[in-house]
């Protein structure tokens, strides 16, 4: 039997050591990111979808770590704004949206259609259907959401809307840009490591463009230390951007469209329903975002055999 040279035993002892202990590399974190939700108006029509999502497509869902949506419903109400029948749901679909690693973003231009008493309603029923929210507070109250507890940094998502504030009563609000813009500095100095998700609700409807407005936010967002920044209220898909001269490389989705959006019929059986997955990982800030294609079919959504959109990559 040959015997190695003791340099030999040097070397894979050190190889060895290398090997066990390494730097763990940080794990990626997956953002599911849905736009406008409506849990009414033409989903309570008969026929009534039997489920709102394929097995397959729920099991992908489940596999993210943290899944968002936005609930572009008030909660059921004694009065309410004139027109806006369609955007307010009871509780009757809620269970299916309740996804362990989800959360409803609530701050948007129907949330107070209902008024105050609508919004606790919403407020309410969210609870009982066990959905996290982010959005609608009392006021004084507001708080950053954590999200995804086994993530390797802490994640938190902030919500708001500069059209949201009409119609809200004098206990129940959201924030406006202004207010997220504190909020987004207060917790990046008190949290330093964390990853920060902003979700905005502005645009222009059917315009997939950003607005001058939305830049400037998205802007000041990100120079607050926003990671991620999400818009939705045009119900279209817009362009996904870096914004490479921000200190965190923010990542702008500025149009997430619909997802299952009961306000409009045509949604009913719809060839082109999108969620947006966004990966980063903690260790190095790279972000990468591609377009999941999937359809409705009786508002019930699935999704096609993979057939990702372009990716948006930070490069970093």
């Amino acid at each position: 039997m040959r015997h190695l040279h003791p340099c030999c035993y040097l070397l894979l002892l050190c190889g060895f050591c290398a090997l066990l202990f390494r730097p763990v590399q940080a794990e990626e974190v997956e953002i599911l990111a849905a736009g406008d939700v409506i849990l009414g108006g033409g989903m309570r029509d008969a026929p009534l979808p039997v489920l709102l999502f394929s097995q397959a497509a729920r099991r992908r869902i489940e596999q993210a770590d943290i899944f968002l949506w936005n609930c572009e419903s008030a909660g059921p109400s004694s009065c309410s704004k004139e027109n806006t029948y369609i955007f307010h749901a009871d509780a009757f679909f809620l269970p299916e949206m309740a996804f362990a690693n989800g959360a409803a973003c609530t701050a948007n231009n129907h949330i107070f259609d209902g008024y105050e008493e609508g919004a606790l309603n919403l407020m309410q029923m969210l609870q009982g259907a066990g959905i996290a929210h982010n959005g609608l507070h009392m006021r004084g109250r507001y708080a950053p959401l954590p999200l995804a507890p086994h993530a390797p940094v802490p994640v938190y998502l902030l919500t708001g809307s500069p059209m949201s504030q009409i119609g809200s009563g004098p206990h129940v609000v959201t924030l406006n840009y202004p207010g997220l813009v504190e909020w987004i500095g207060r917790l990046r100095q008190a949290v330093p490591k964390s990853l920060i998700i902003v979700y905005a609700h502005d645009g222009v409807e059917l315009e997939p463009q950003p607005t001058p407005r939305q830049r400037q936010w998205a802007g000041l967002f990100a120079a607050a230390g926003a990671d991620v920044v999400l818009f939705a209220h045009s119900h279209c898909y817009g362009p996904v951007e870096i914004l490479w001269d921000s200190p965190r490389k923010t990542l702008v989705a500025w149009s997430l469209g619909n997802f299952l959006f009961g306000g409009n019929r045509k949604w009913k059986h719809h060839p082109d329903v999108r969620l947006l997955s966004i990966r980063i990982r903690p260790d190095t800030g790279h972000k990468d975002a591609v377009w999941l294609l999937g359809r409705t079919t009786n508002w019930e959504f699935s999704f096609y055999p993979a057939r990702p959109a372009e990716r948006q990559s930070s490069g970093q």
